[in-house]
């Protein structure tokens, strides 16, 4: 079984921007629940989609490849009972995976989907600035 992937940039910051998310210990993940009427270009329904990031931080290009492989095997086997679920999954790795038991690892990413809580978005903590003219408060 081959799951499809998210392949434009667009995609991977929608899910990001309008996402829910789950915290792992080994990855992120970002879970952006397509509209039911959701139609992709070549005309088919939208089913799970899958992204997997691993930056530079995680390591060199080897171990960055390394997780990827892995997310994706896991991702093969948590995942195989939802690919007719409509939404986007983007698994943000942390450099984790690789020591993780891939036990663990399939079973947080089976719940990723269910669990994932709709993230906040990030306030503007700057404190107000007074409006010239006026005194300020003590």
């Amino acid at each position: 079984m081959r799951l499809a992937r998210l392949t434009q940039r667009k995609e991977f910051l929608a899910a990001a921007e309008h996402g829910r998310r789950f915290r792992s210990s080994a990855f992120m993940a970002q879970v952006r629940d397509a509209a039911p009427d959701e139609v992709r270009k070549d005309g088919e329904p939208v089913a799970l989609r899958l992204g997997l990031t691993a930056s530079r931080k995680t390591g060199n290009a080897v171990k960055r490849n390394r997780i990827r492989r892995r997310l994706r095997e896991a991702a093969k086997q948590a995942l195989a009972s939802q690919t007719e679920r409509p939404c986007d999954l983007v698994i943000v790795a942390r450099s984790e995976v690789l020591t993780a038991r891939f036990k663990t690892l399939v079973a947080d990413l089976s719940i990723a989907i269910d669990r994932a809580k709709p993230h906040k978005p990030h306030a503007d903590r700057r404190r107000p600035h007074p409006k010239r003219g006026t005194p300020a408060q003590a």
